[in-house]
């Protein structure tokens, strides 16, 4: 507990910054909405982005931990995606029920990032470790794979269903 202030007070603002946006875009996906395909792919993208650059750090030795965080996680982001809340309307933009998983996932994604950077910066030694690297590469998998998945089922839904109407 005697880290948690220090930790804090020690956390750039643009850091808070992100979370509040984090917030503000999951929040915003509780409700139904209707969006662009571009805008569909822009989130699951930065996830992509943010898996690769600690998977490129973690080296060969992690590519097991990473393929069983792919399969994982994707098996999972398939099968969370719930039967009709993604629909085609006649404009071409993707309707989207509103759901809570989505911010759940943000907002893991977002304390998984936090964490491994403020314990890196708090015990170098432990972040150098291979079994740091595993574990590391093995959660960014999956939560990568957990985006990519879903949103492979949801254009997967996008394309095998009828327009409906704007």
């Amino acid at each position: 507990m005697d880290y948690v202030i220090p930790v804090v007070s020690h956390t750039p603002i643009w850091v808070w910054a992100v979370l509040a946006l984090v917030v503000i875009l999951g929040l915003a996906g509780t409700r139904d909405r209707s969006t662009g395909l571009t805008r569909l792919l822009l989130l699951p993208g930065v996830m992509a982005l943010l898996a690769l650059s600690g998977l490129v750090s973690a080296g060969l030795a992690a590519v097991p931990a990473i393929v069983v965080g792919l399969v994982i996680g994707g098996s999972a982001g398939w099968l969370l995606e719930r039967e009709g809340a993604t629909r085609r309307l006649a404009d071409g933009r993707v309707w989207l029920r509103g759901e809570w998983l989505s911010l759940l996932l943000v907002l893991v994604v977002f304390v998984w990032r936090y964490a491994i950077n403020v314990i890196a910066a708090v015990n170098p030694t432990l972040a150098a470790t291979g079994t740091w690297h595993l574990l590391t590469a093995f959660v960014s998998a999956l939560l990568a794979a957990l985006f990519l998945a879903r949103t492979a089922a949801r254009l997967r839904a996008y394309y095998n269903s009828p327009p409906l109407a704007a």
